[in-house]
């Protein structure tokens, strides 16, 4: 016998075999018990939901030897000629290729005559919105009043084109695209039954892409049963279906909250050396920037979510999440219609970096004034940087200019002189200010350091000297200005007060950037598990992949059983379920393992396939068993390789505190370490 495709062969043949669709089954099922039967139904919904499959199980209900019933027995005579497509009084029309009148009228020439062999005459009439609309008119009269023993059945994509007087006289049932989930079970089911190898989340891969359609799904699945060669992996399927890894739209996601320019674009590189679909990855990270908006707002809620998603929603602020979803979503035109779509990606990425709340015009003077001012700028400039500095709605409320703004305060050259007009200076053209001032935050971004006493010293005896005397003239106007009306106040203020004042006085910097949780018990997570500064330095600190892989390593020659799950090959959540389980005993035909009770929502999921893996891993029937404990006798691979990272830090820690040069530099400097930022390599 010839193959036949999963979708034909695994049709329902029973009311209990139709995945979804209860509020259809439900009704049909009862008028069906109770002999309340219709003349007239409509069955409705986008392509491969049952629609046609639930119409020819309704006529072999109505026809079954047994009696009208919602069970038919599936073995008589009319059952099995319903189900092989030859009953004589189950008239299946497609009416996509008779449209014309004519063809209506002599299908209505036969109406008149009773069953030949069943108890009803049942018309099914598929894409029923395709016929004319004077085939509808000869339709009517027939629809609304036929003989007794003649049933329509008629089936739609596209309700909306049918005509009203059509609609009236049918019982309608509009059917539901399907849930991934509800798909993915059956896919598994049918696999089962087929006792072909598969990975669940293949299968659950295959449910998405099917978008809602049982069809859909299992021609997906025999696509990639042929090009797995008998398997359906979930490698195989991410690449015939051309799917991201999950890591990049969380990736670039990261490097937009870090406002890392460079990781950004590495990420989108690596996208399109995968050949990835532009608006695809547009999508997911829109997708996954809606998932993180769901946990920071409300985290009881059920999203797949992972490791780095959760710490993605813990520590990126909510209104930052809103400006980047925003941007993406109304840039997805832009891409559309561009020649290019690899540089409208970059674009858009770069406008959601370019007005990122973390990166205004403040640090990009306040760095050009007091750590590099080039020869040749003019007080203008230095007037404008401080004017930056003052934050905007105090600049807003105050119509008087600030003293720094005034002619009269321009500063000294570097040589003592007084620093000519701009007029008397043409050497240094505006384009060539420009070019050097975004040289000079180039240099600065590339090497971000805070002022402190170190940099002080090393700073050039010229630039020191420019810095007192702008220090000076500014102080020096200032007093003249404004000393009269606020000294009374200052003269009676406590040395405490003084010291918090000056605090607020301090223009705002981007470092200086803040958000609190709007959802209480994300705030109570979140302060009961790190601060502030902590989740900064998390942010900003790189593991290199040597590093990632020197950590893997040592795990794999202490643990055997982080050994065994390395050349076990599985990826996704398979492996993260895998590494946090810690084996208790092994026989010939048992493993017992343990897993902690904040991974046991994978158990669920993903036991079978890890089962699986398991046994073609070992080449034989081994039984797989795992419990919840919290022992800490039990060690499992990730918890190995928060220990050995420690260690490595530790020991990064005592290198550089044996360091001759380093404790030369800390005591000549009178500087500091910061033992926290220390990371191995």
């Amino acid at each position: 016998m010839s193959y036949q495709v999963l979708a034909r062969k695994y049709r329902p043949k029973t009311f209990s075999e139709v995945v979804g669709q209860k509020h259809v089954l439900t009704a049909l099922s009862n008028g069906l018990k109770d002999n309340r039967l219709h003349h007239a139904y409509l069955f409705s919904g986008t392509r491969g939901v049952g629609k046609t499959s639930i119409a020819r199980l309704f006529a072999k209900g109505l026809n079954c030897e047994n009696g009208v019933t919602a069970e038919p027995c599936g073995h008589c005579e009319n059952c099995r000629a319903i189900e092989n497509g030859n009953f004589i009084d189950l008239i299946e029309i497609d009416a996509a290729s008779r449209t014309k009148v004519e063809d209506t009228r002599e299908l209505l020439d036969n109406v008149q005559y009773k069953p030949t062999q069943g108890r009803y005459k049942v018309y099914l009439i598929d894409e029923v919105h395709m016929l004319s609309r004077h085939s509808f008119n000869a339709l009517l009269k027939t629809l609304e009043e036929p003989p007794e023993y003649v049933k329509f059945l008629l089936a739609t994509t596209d309700p909306q084109k049918l005509p009203i007087t059509i609609l009236s006289r049918c019982m309608q049932f509009n059917l539901k695209a399907l849930q991934p989930d509800e798909i993915s079970q059956h896919l598994q089911n049918v696999l089962t039954a087929e006792e072909i190898p598969y990975e669940v989340l293949a299968l659950d891969d295959l449910a998405i892409a099917a978008q809602g359609s049982i069809r859909d799904s299992l021609s997906l699945t025999d696509q990639a049963i042929a090009v797995g060669d008998g398997k359906v992996t979930h490698a195989v399927v991410k690449d015939m279906l051309g799917l991201l890894d999950d890591n990049q739209p969380l990736a670039i996601i990261s490097a937009l909250q870090a406002g890392n320019g460079e990781d950004l674009m590495q990420a989108i590189q690596e996208a399109g050396n995968n050949g990835v679909d532009w608006l695809a990855l547009i999508s997911a990270v829109v997708e996954n920037l809606h998932k993180i908006a769901i946990l920071q707002f409300l985290p009881k809620t059920s999203v797949d979510e992972t490791q780095r998603l959760s710490f993605l929603a813990k520590n990126i602020a909510p209104q930052d999440v809103q400006f980047f979803y925003q941007i993406l979503l109304q840039g997805k035109d832009e891409i559309k219609n561009a020649s290019n779509q690899r540089m409208a990606i970059e674009m858009l990425f770069l406008r959601a970096l370019a007005f990122h709340p973390k990166f205004s015009q403040v640090d990009f003077y306040a760095n050009v004034q007091f750590n590099d001012v080039p020869q040749g700028v003019q007080s203008a400039p230095v007037a404008t940087a401080t004017a930056m500095q003052t934050p905007v709605a105090s600049r807003m409320e105050s119509p008087t200019p600030s003293p720094i703004q005034q002619p009269t305060a321009t500063p000294p050259s570097h040589s003592g002189n007084t620093t000519p007009n701009t007029a008397s200076d043409s050497s240094l053209s505006s384009l060539q200010m420009m070019n050097r001032l975004n040289q000079l935050a180039n240099e600065q971004k590339k090497k971000p350091q805070p002022y402190n006493k170190s940099v002080a010293k090393s700073a050039t005896p010229e630039l020191s000297a420019f810095r007192r005397s702008l220090n000076e003239a500014q102080n020096s106007t200032a007093q003249s200005k404004t000393v009269p009306a606020i000294a009374p106040k200052k003269a009676s203020l406590s040395a405490k007060q003084v010291n918090e004042a000056a605090q607020a006085e301090k223009p705002v910097q981007a470092e200086d950037y803040r958000w609190q949780w709007i959802n209480p018990e994300m705030a109570e997570d979140l302060s009961g598990t790190a601060k502030l500064s902590e989740i900064k330095q998390a942010l900003a600190r790189r593991i290199t992949p040597e590093l990632q892989k020197r950590v893997i390593q040592e795990v794999t020659n202490r643990d055997t059983w982080a050994n065994t799950i390395e050349e076990m090959k599985i990826q996704g959540f398979i492996k993260d379920m895998a590494l946090s389980t810690a084996k208790i005993t092994e026989t010939e035909k048992d493993i017992q393992l343990i897993i902690r009770p904040e991974k046991s929502y994978l158990k669920e999921k993903y036991f079978s396939a890890f089962q699986q893996a398991v046994r073609d891993f070992y080449k034989k029937d081994i039984s797989l068993s795992i419990t919840e404990s919290t022992d800490p006798q039990w060690i499992t691979p990730n918890e190995y390789r928060t220990k050995i990272y420690e260690e490595l830090c530790e020991e990064a820690r005592k290198n550089l505190h044996s360091d001759n040069k380093l404790a030369t530099l800390l005591a000549e400097f009178d500087a500091t370490l910061i033992t926290d930022s220390i990371c191995p390599v």
